[in-house]
């Protein structure tokens, strides 16, 4: 699996471990073991081992040349971007969603609002999308993966470089838990809603960031994300259920789009982001709403 899925973990592992006497008394025995609703072999029209190792390549590929949203949050941060909370999936759509798929694209969506609030300290709102994650892991049959991590994120969550640290440790367990239990649709799901909120996260915030020699490279990062695209549409190919197909197409619809208004680095003016995030906003608007 990809770094996003831990960043994802990770967050809510660190939010578990801040905010763990506010839900003490939770029965852990609550979450079944085996959620065959949410099994992906009953969502696409073949899961065998030619496609499963497909799927893992093209999970390695994108993980190999894009770096994770907790560093591209990191360094949007150190620019001094002020906080939006309007940006933000409001934290109460949580109890909106029903569909497996809009709670696994939520979910993506939410740990990487965790991220952003997580680094400008912002308690209450942490608690709030803390909450939102908790309730669609918990749907999603997804939070034993992360639950083992609690005690050693509550040891170091104080030490940004510890918590870095254990970003393998989080990644190897959750991949063996999604592949144990063959779960490669709802990984894809949570993983296009976290590709679809960082650019359109890091984009809106970029406005606020006036280009200058020293803070170049935050540019190219955010160029660089144009890569999220090409790879989570190759992903997707993978998939025939209805609503990735339909997602496939609009992430398709938009990188042409976003290819003609910005073709280098260069390009992201202000006029220029701002016709690249109306963009994103079709797509994430159908996600989130």
């Amino acid at each position: 699996m990809l770094k996003f899925i831990s960043t994802s973990i990770i967050l809510t592992g660190l939010s578990i471990s801040i905010f763990s006497s506010c839900n003490s008394g939770g029965n852990s025995n609550e979450v079944a073991n085996v959620d065959s609703l949410l099994s992906d072999s009953n969502r696409i029209d073949s899961l065998n081992d030619e496609k499963k190792s497909s799927i893992e390549f093209k999970f390695a590929m994108t993980e190999a040349n894009l770096p994770s949203p907790f560093e591209i949050v990191n360094d949007i941060y150190s620019y001094n971007a002020p906080f939006k909370v309007e940006l933000l999936n409001p934290s109460k759509n949580a109890g909106n969603y029903v569909s497996s798929f809009k709670k696994e694209v939520n979910y993506g969506v939410y740990n990487i609002d965790l991220s952003y609030i997580n680094f400008y300290g912002q308690n209450q709102e942490l608690l709030n999308y803390y909450s939102a994650a908790k309730k669609l892991a918990k749907d999603l049959n997804i939070n034993q993966a992360f639950d083992q991590f609690a005690n050693r994120f509550s040891q170091n969550s104080s030490n940004k470089d510890s918590v870095i640290a254990l970003v393998d440790h989080a990644f190897a367990e959750t991949d063996n838990y999604l592949k144990k239990n063959e779960r490669y649709l709802a990984a894809s799901h949570v993983l296009a809603g976290a590709l679809i909120e960082i650019n359109y996260l890091s984009l809106n915030l970029l406005k606020d960031i006036p280009k200058t020699a020293e803070n170049e490279r935050i540019y190219d990062k955010v160029y660089n994300q144009k890569l999220y695209i090409y790879h989570l549409i190759n992903l997707y190919k993978e998939y025939t259920d209805k609503e990735s197909v339909e997602l496939m197409k609009s992430l398709e619809s938009l990188k042409k789009s976003y290819d003609e208004i910005v073709k280098s680095k260069d390009d992201l003016t202000p006029e220029n982001i701002d016709k690249t995030i109306s963009l994103f906003k079709v797509i994430r608007d159908k996600l989130i709403n």
